[in-house]
């Protein structure tokens, strides 16, 4: 019991410093002029939320309008407006909600969504044509969280879709029926870019392999392809000698930083 009340007075500073403003971070200041007129705008007495409450669920909508001109989209209580066709909605709740599709000023497309709890909506809008619903995502199954440049990170490169274990399974008994290394590629070059990989499945692809400079070819050309990136590094332990396991890190390494 006096440990953990030791332990209380020690977090207790932190817990205190972690809820009081300006305490952590960078300020930024206001580039906007203030004045009196703005500041009666601003309430005085501010309740803050320093946590999200997630009791109607999480879900996740992503809607992609291939088409030019300056779209926004309302859905729930959330607002997106932007001329690069991506529209990303996070910390949605799990209910029935409108989704709202304006071009312009002008209202062309509304319609009740449900997002189920969590899982990711991917859908594609076309004005003339409506909105389609390509895939729902269950978010248990998705690694990869960075949501850069990628239009999504497990629906991308021409709609190619992860393999699942049995899918993968047959992939690689072919795999293995090729005779030579060079075949393997070959073969693995046949699929690769129609569908996704994770980092487990192109090891077990290296295993197959029987010289470390074609294991090294194909790490290379299977990570844009792979949706736990974060998990590549574990290949290193694949190589059988030191030169090709520090090519490989030397890869990850510039591939990397040039995409950050």
């Amino acid at each position: 019991m006096r440990k953990i009340f030791y332990a209380t007075i020690i977090l207790l500073p932190f817990v205190v410093k972690a809820q009081e403003i300006g305490s952590a971070g960078r300020w930024l200041q206001n580039e906007n002029r203030r004045s009196e007129a703005t500041d009666r705008y601003i309430p005085s007495n501010l309740s803050y939320r320093w946590e999200m409450t997630y009791d109607l669920g999480y879900a996740e909508v992503f809607i992609r309008i291939p088409e030019s001109g300056r779209f926004t989209l309302q859905l729930g209580e959330q607002e997106i407006t932007n001329s690069n066709g991506m529209f990303r909605f996070f910390d949605v709740p799990a209910v029935n909600q409108e989704l709202s599709i304006y071009y312009g000023r002008r209202l062309v497309y509304r319609v009740t969504i449900t997002p189920r709890d969590n899982t990711r909506m991917v859908l594609d809008f076309f004005s003339r044509r409506g909105l389609f619903l390509l895939e729902e995502v269950n978010l248990n199954n998705v690694r990869e969280i960075h949501y850069g440049r990628r239009w999504n990170d497990v629906w991308n490169h021409s709609y190619g879709r992860r393999n699942n274990t049995l899918d993968f399974n047959y992939f690689l008994r072919m795999f293995e029926q090729q005779m030579f290394d060079k075949d393997k590629l070959k073969f693995f070059r046949m699929e690769n870019g129609n569908s996704s990989f994770t980092t487990a499945q192109v090891g077990e692809l290296m295993k197959r392999l029987s010289f470390d400079d074609n294991r090294l070819i194909l790490a290379k050309e299977a990570y844009d392809y792979v949706i736990d990136r974060e998990l590549y590094y574990q290949l290193y332990d694949m190589f059988q000698f030191r030169r090709t396991a520090n090519e490989f890190s030397d890869f990850l390494t510039n591939i990397r930083s040039l995409r950050r």
